[in-house]
């Protein structure tokens, strides 16, 4: 056994060796290569609109001349991987690279994809403390004492920032109006809790003497960890001091529960730091409880969370994977489902800024605007928590309706108002391109409009969204029935015709003209105001196509930029911040994950839980 034992460790070590040979033997072939071959091309061709002054398309290529991670940035090369790609860039009256020069830089960046694949996790990126938001806040104070008062609906709006969502810290500062907020919402919850028996029950049972117990109970929870005895012993003073001071046993509680209430350990999502640390650390078992819990279902761990992370045995590979799939098949998941997937496809917009002209179109009421929440909703719940085919958001046979919404769709055989999984006949539906939510979240009150869905289909599905229009654009009239003779296609053709815009719309307009079989809405139409409609468009990779179920099969064809953006926000939200060059390692060895795993989305979310960044934390910079 020792000769065994002995034997095993030196084949480890040479493992070790021989990978991390590996990894640092591909990084340098790489950097090389950028040094001596493709550097001196890119300072020719690029460097006079994408320096650090000129910034053409925010995009400068000055970091390339500097060692470090942040050359290699993968999400940079896809931009220039595409722009080169299509021939967008260099611009055409440029000095163009010859055919193997813009063969060797395609080449280049597909080895510098596997060369950062196989990058160590060294470095889990920034993790800030930041507040809840108004919607965790809600759900913890439900799960930490049962109520369903929501006070955080009176809550400022959250902004959005990072990869896009409400969670991000560097959003998620605490404004003074806040303050008094918190006030109100700490009241508010106390009063329904002390005028419900059953709810103070679970504070403590009737006769309770001492308050020392139920405090340190209450505080685990409130605190998401073990409070210190100090943290006990300073609520438990103000309690006593009251009780002296004539408030009876329920009267003190409420205030002394007020101020844990009101203290950032519950406000804040806090983790120790480590100041004398000079590596990065694994998270404690109470840290990675409450990162899963709000990564899943935006609010606290539960008793489960609790136990196994009091035992130490929450980090346990096993225990975790079982975790995540009880979790992914709790109703609290839904919380996950409504602010990842409503943010990421942005049809939470339908309560926020969808508002159709009702006489233009009078079938869209409250009822039908449910109807296509519901469906877009329900759609992406199955996929996500339910262990579904990531790729279904691009094509699907299915959806999720009633009767309101199938009438609107034109799908016979469905009765009543209760939602259901609906087997789909029709090329005309299939994948979120078919689905209302998003049809009239990216429409206008009066009209389509193929600018904001091509560019919803660049950024949220593919992940390669166009630059900001340039100032004082021209704009197009509000209701398509005062273009008079054309079709809102044929206006912004000629709108497209100005070199300044047509870049931009060259990427937007293809797949915008493939959805305007759709109206504002998602009524299905084969004319624009008694005008024959023309779905075909080109790519500018050359790729043609004509109507919505071609685009599907395009779009099915580009599942690889699908996939990595997917990644790139599933691990933004779950992390809380925007994505950094270090994680780029991690986030290519999930894209591989999801490709070698069918595309389910059980894979993805249990590799973004055991992943280095969401398991470690460092000390800022």
């Amino acid at each position: 056994m020792p000769m065994f034992r002995s034997f095993f460790k030196t084949s480890l070590l040479i493992l070790c060796f021989a990978l991390s040979h590996s990894w640092a033997a591909e990084k340098l072939a790489v950097e090389v290569t950028l040094d001596q071959s493709l550097l001196p091309s890119l300072e020719k061709l690029c460097f006079d609109c994408h320096d650090n002054d000129t910034r053409k398309g925010d995009v400068s290529l000055e970091v390339l001349r500097n060692q470090g991670l942040a050359r290699l940035d993968i999400r940079l090369w896809d931009k220039i991987r595409e722009q080169v790609r299509i021939g967008e860039m260099p611009p055409p009256k440029k000095t163009q690279p010859t055919p193997p020069e813009k063969q060797a830089l395609l080449d280049w960046i597909g080895q510098t994809e596997q060369a950062v694949l196989h990058l160590p996790a060294i470095n889990p990126g920034s993790h800030k403390t930041r507040r809840l938001t108004r919607h965790e806040y809600n759900y913890t104070l439900h799960d930490l004492l049962g109520v369903k008062v929501k006070p955080g609906d009176d809550f400022p709006t959250d902004g959005s920032g990072g990869e896009g969502f409400q969670n991000n810290a560097d959003t998620l500062f605490i404004p003074s109006l806040l303050i008094e907020k918190y006030i109100n919402g700490a009241d508010a919850v106390l009063t329904e809790t002390f005028s419900r028996p059953e709810l103070k029950l679970r504070l403590y049972p009737p006769g309770t003497q001492t308050a020392a117990e139920p405090l340190r109970s209450f505080l685990l929870r409130a605190y998401r960890r073990p409070p210190t005895d100090d943290e006990v012993k300073e609520l438990l003073t103000l309690f006593h001091d009251l009780n002296k001071g004539g408030a009876s046993f329920d009267e003190a509680m409420r205030v002394t529960l007020k101020a844990a209430l009101m203290s950032p350990k519950f406000l804040l999502l806090q983790e120790r730091n480590q100041p004398d640390a000079k590596q990065p650390w694994r998270i404690s078992n109470y840290e990675l409880a409450s990162r899963l819990s709000y990564f899943l279902w935006s609010s606290m761990p539960d008793e489960a969370l609790f136990n196994l992370a009091g035992a130490n045995q929450l980090r346990d590979e096993n225990v975790l994977i079982s975790q995540v799939r009880r979790m992914l098949a709790d109703p609290k998941a839904e919380a996950f489902t409504r602010h990842f997937a409503g943010a990421w496809l942005k049809f939470e917009e339908l309560f926020n800024t969808v508002d159709p002209d009702r006489g233009k179109f009078p079938e869209f009421n409250d009822d039908l605007r449910h109807a296509m929440y519901d469906e877009a909703f329900q759609f992406s719940h199955n996929v996500f928590c339910r262990n579904g085919n990531v790729l279904d958001f691009l094509d699907s046979d299915y959806s999720y309706l009633n009767d309101q919404l199938a009438k609107l769709y034109g799908v016979p055989g469905v009765a009543g108002r209760e939602m259901r999984q609906v087997k789909l006949n029709t090329p005309q539906r299939g994948g979120v391109l078919g689905m209302g939510a998003i049809l009239a979240a990216t429409a206008y009150p009066q009209r389509t409009s193929p600018v904001l869905r091509g560019k919803w289909v660049l950024e949220q599905l593919l992940g390669t969204p166009p630059p900001p229009p340039p100032p004082n654009v021209s704009k197009l009239p509000e209701d398509d029935r005062k273009i008079a003779g054309q079709t809102l296609r044929q206006k912004l053709e000629q709108h497209r015709a100005d070199p300044a815009c047509a870049g931009c719309h060259k990427r937007m307009d293809p797949p915008g003209f493939g959805l305007e079989n759709y109206n504002a809405i998602g009524r299905w139409r084969d004319n624009e105001n008694n005008k024959p409609l023309d779905t075909s468009a080109t790519f500018p990779d050359g790729r043609k196509f004509n109507g919505v179920a071609e685009l599907r099969k395009l779009l099915m064809q580009d599942k690889e930029k699908f996939t990595r953006n997917l990644c790139t926000k599933l691990l933004g939200y779950a992390l809380g911040r925007g994505l950094e060059v270090e994680d780029q390692p991690t986030l290519l060895r999930l894209q591989e994950t999801l490709r070698n795993n069918g595309c389910r989305s059980e894979a993805l979310i249990v590799a973004i839980v055991k992943s280095y960044p969401f398991q470690y934390r460092r000390n800022a910079p």
